[in-house]
């Protein structure tokens, strides 16, 4: 199954001049996060030969602008689409999306949301000290590979929640770890789970933090995959 990048950033001059946040495209149809810009998502999707209409699901990793920002030009582009959120999303966004009228599911624990694609549901994090709700995806072939959007509870948390449900080897993890804010021994020991899980390939991006993607490339070495705008992943 394809993984592509259509838009990622994680540098602050990239904050700065294009935006933040990060969007996937996965098998085609399905959009995991929309960025932080719409006018960005335009663009790339144009450059990457997506077409916006034939996009059958998006999932929003969790309230926060630079995941949901390029969300209203998917929605005013494409009225046919399934949208998933956490049920702890507060009501002022789910007011605004009623508007578009979509299909909205609303998602409290694991659900398949197409064939061998699903969500983990809402898991409980927290942001500057206040409590966040985050759903993080799993892709599951021979092997399973996760992909996130900030991993605000925690990513050693997400992959234990997923590993407790599924037993299938981990290929990738994929995504924001938010790790930026970590000290290098914290870093050496999330990393070292990594390695406890087995976990085949990792490729960190947007909030993960310099320290934390340098350490992961360090330990990875050829499983580091970079992340970049039109990367393209092939999962296991």
């Amino acid at each position: 199954m394809e993984i592509k990048i259509v838009a990622e950033a994680s540098t602050k001059l990239q904050r700065l001049f294009v935006g933040w946040g990060l969007s996937f495209l996965i098998d085609n149809d399905l959009l995991f996060d929309t960025f932080s810009n719409g006018e960005v998502i335009k663009r790339n999707f144009l450059k990457f030969n997506i077409d916006v209409k034939k996009l059958k699901y998006v999932v929003i990793s969790h309230e926060h602008w630079d995941h949901y920002g390029g969300l209203w030009y998917i929605l005013e582009n494409n009225p046919d689409v399934k949208l998933y959120i956490c049920p702890g999303f507060s009501e002022e966004f789910k007011a605004k999306i009623k508007k578009f009228n979509i299909s909205v599911i609303e998602v409290n624990d694991f659900l398949e949301i197409k064939s061998n694609i699903f969500t983990t549901g809402e898991i409980l994090g927290e942001y500057n000290g206040k409590p966040i709700l985050e759903q993080s995806l799993i892709i599951r072939n021979k092997k399973i590979s996760i992909i996130t959007g900030c991993s605000h509870p925690g990513i050693i948390k997400i992959i234990k929640k997923i590993k407790n449900r599924f037993y299938e080897p981990i290929f990738l993890v994929l995504g924001g770890f938010h790790l930026h804010n970590k000290n290098l021994s914290d870093l050496k020991q999330i990393v070292g789970e990594f390695k406890k899980f087995k976990i085949e390939k990792v490729a960190p991006c947007h909030c993960t933090g310099k320290n934390a993607v340098k350490l992961f490339q360090q330990e990875f070495k050829e499983n580091f995959i970079k992340i970049y705008n039109g990367k393209k992943i092939i999962t296991e």
